[in-house]
């Protein structure tokens, strides 16, 4: 701009040059010296500018504030104990089962706002990241116009913290209003027992507000640092920024090596003392570690691949979504990221849940020697004892019970409701033995009215138990005590508990009955199928069901959906984030391409053309997430398999396909609508202004 100044932290001033007027060398004397425009002033024209990118920022980062923050209520909520009643008023059953549920309540509302959080701060980096990599021309100009570095990342500092920060405290804030209908679903989720009634917090307010700032702070200052580093004639050369897929730096490179050997670790190597649970979590840490370091590079390379048959079945829409889906790569990482913490963390979680379950259900029931197990959901029986006694058909029975009992006392511990398994012998015979318990101290003579055995587990909480006295209170208020004369171990039963009682008319009075669990081993040369055939078509009761011991262990497996109803809730929190980023990453490409269109409409190519090249962009973009996602969840399951397979036939534990699939189609649904929507509209919008 001959003849002008511009101030950024130093001053370019224009000098006139000679011409056919005459008169070279300095014209700044003779015109007047031009405005400086301030910082505020910069910054609110980068504001206005850059609008319809930042609105649809604020929005995304309002929203995400909102789930992060009534979450962090909840969470304070259930731990403070709002709305529940005094438990000092309440008997040491009642108050034990209280703290268990308010413990339960806590711990789910902190891992629900620490995976939104998680979520939220680590898309908001990328988001402003994205946003700081577009504008890196400006930032150049910026530099050459005099501007230090410093000054660039000051102005980007104020330009990004002011609608984030604003965003995120109007979201916290708004957070309270949903914190009694999170708390609901909460309750909802298993906890129905739970007598809570949540108010806001402001500490959930801060802590949201405080996490999702900082976030924005680092996502900007470093991407800034980023832009600011290298030369402004090299941020200037644009088509070096896109040329497609990125040389991988040394710290990447370390850190997906690293992710890469533990992730290997994991699948092949069994570490001894570690459970299950901890290794599918490192498991599935690593390979996010490693997607997160080279998503620049393998999210454009997927592109690249996937796009070909876009490429040959749209020609060229389908063409022009391949170029630019491989050559911007930050568009399509930001586009692939939310997708891949989606489908890795939730199908990584539900897998988590579901194979814990199953691994302690075999542990459980493997060492069970009998052929036959029959359930039933009341506490007579009477019908059993008849049925099992009748029969030629069956060697021995065991019936077992679990109960959960009130201990005598006035302390808050969890231990003061302990689990207390009944057993009942149907039907003595050769083999009983080897589904009773076996006895480490003592025996089944030692046991009866007034006596009460302890087992492995509960022995190695106390020393030297033999002979010390149990007080346990009874549905009716009534105080029995129990002598301990016994030491068991249940293990070739499955049962769990601290306690075995083989008082009959004790266990009639228990004030939590969960149920009984029957144990058949079946008479020499008797078929299995053939006996639980009969048994089935000889109950009187209903709920009586006799099956083999893989079908039983097959069902407690599968019962595990219907008791971890909070996996739902996980799913359905991480479907609403992904799709607030995922919407956010979509329109903010389009947008940024708008005057690049605008040069391909001017040249020929038609507004159909453009949408369908930005759906199709998307989906490619979306395709590339999922199959990443699925080399990811193909190590999470190599885990499983590789712990469990030589255990129990794999077709019994249900693991998470259906949740991936579900996800991954709704995910380009969503991708493709916001992008075809959006570029529909401003290309519209476009023409209609010229």
């Amino acid at each position: 701009m001959e003849g002008k100044s511009l101030s950024l932290g130093g001053s370019i001033t224009g000098t006139g040059a000679s011409g056919p007027m005459g008169g070279g060398g300095s014209q700044t004397a003779a015109r007047p010296k031009a405005h400086t425009p301030g910082l505020a002033s910069l910054v609110c024209s980068f504001l206005h500018e850059h609008r319809s990118s930042y609105t649809v920022m604020v929005l995304a980062v309002m929203a995400a504030s909102v789930l992060t923050s009534a979450w962090a209520q909840v969470a304070i909520a259930a731990r403070k104990g709002d709305g529940m009643p005094d438990t000092r008023a309440m008997n040491s059953y009642d108050r034990a089962m209280t703290l268990s549920l308010r413990d339960s309540a806590t711990l789910i509302s902190i891992m629900y706002a620490c995976i939104c959080g998680f979520v939220s701060i680590f898309l908001v980096i990328t988001s402003v990241g994205f946003l700081i990599e577009r504008r890196r021309r400006e930032y150049a100009m910026m530099r050459l116009s005099g501007a230090s570095p410093r000054t660039v990342r000051l102005i980007s500092l104020l330009e990004f913290m002011i609608p984030v920060g604003l965003a995120a405290l109007v979201g916290s804030l708004a957070g309270c209003l949903l914190v009694p209908a999170f708390a609901k679903s909460l309750i909802n989720s298993g906890l129905e027992a739970l007598e809570m009634t949540a108010h806001p917090h402001p500490m959930g307010i801060v802590l949201a507000f405080a996490g999702i700032l900082l976030a924005g702070l680092l996502g900007t200052w470093f991407a800034a640092r980023r832009i600011t580093a290298i030369s402004p004639i090299e941020a200037l050369q644009d088509s070096g920024n896109r040329s497609g897929t990125k040389s991988i730096g040394p710290l990447r490179l370390i850190i997906a090596l690293a992710g890469l050997a533990g992730g290997l670790a994991m699948v092949y190597h069994r570490f001894n003392g570690m459970d299950i649970e901890i290794q599918i979590l490192a498991s599935t840490g690593c390979l996010l570690v490693i997607i997160g370091a080279l998503a620049p590079v393998l999210v454009p390379a997927c592109a690249n691949l996937i796009g070909v048959p876009f490429q040959l079945a749209f020609r060229g829409a389908g063409l022009l979504a391949r170029q630019r889906a491989w050559k911007e790569n930050r568009s399509s990482t930001a586009v692939a990221v939310p997708i891949i913490l989606m489908l890795v963390i939730v199908t990584g979680l539900i897998a988590l849940g579901r194979s814990s379950w199953a691994q302690l259900s075999l542990s459980r029931n493997k060492p069970v020697a009998a052929e036959v197990m029959v359930t039933t959901d009341t506490k007579d029986t009477r019908d059993l004892d008849r049925q099992l006694r009748s029969s030629a058909d069956v060697g021995s029975a065991v019936t077992y019970s679990k109960e959960s009992w009130r201990r005598a006392g006035n302390t808050d511990s969890k231990s003061d409701a302990p689990f207390i398994s009944a057993m009942h012998i149907n039907k003595s015979g050769k083999a009983l033995d080897t589904i009773s318990p076996a006895f480490i101290t003592g025996s089944a003579a030692d046991l009866g009215p007034g006596k009460v055995a302890v087992t492995s587990k509960g022995h190695s909480q106390e020393k030297n138990p033999l002979g010390r006295t149990l007080t346990l209170i009874d549905k009716n208020e009534k105080r029995h005590t129990l002598t301990i004369t016994a030491i068991v171990d249940m293990t070739p039963t499955g049962q769990t508990g601290e306690y075995l009682i083989m008082d009959d008319s004790l266990s009639q009075l228990a004030p939590d009955n969960r149920g009984l669990t029957t144990l058949v081993r079946t008479a020499p040369r008797v078929q299995t199928n053939d006996l639980i055939s009969k048994l089935n078509a000889s109950w009187d009761s209903k709920g009586i069901k006799a099956c083999t011991k893989k079908e039983y262990i097959r069902s407690d497996i599968q019962r595990s959906q219907e008791v971890q109803r909070a996996m739902p809730q996980i799913a359905n929190g991480a479907i609403l984030l992904t799709a607030i980023f995922l919407i956010q990453a979509c329109t903010i490409a389009v947008n940024e391409r708008r005057q690049e269109n605008r040069r391909m409409q001017a040249a020929g190519v038609s507004r159909g053309t453009l949408v369908c090249s930005s759906i199709w962009e998307s989906v490619i973009d979306a395709l590339s997430a999922i199959l990443l996602s699925a080399l990811a969840m193909a190590g999470v399951l190599a885990v499983i398999f590789h712990q469990l397979s030589d255990q129990v036939d794999m077709s019994v534990v249900p693991l998470p396909y259906g949740y991936f699939l579900i996800m991954a189609l709704w995910a380009i649904g969503l991708a493709a609508a916001a992008s075809g929507l959006y570029s529909w509209f401003s290309s519209r919008a476009d023409t209609t202004r010229r």
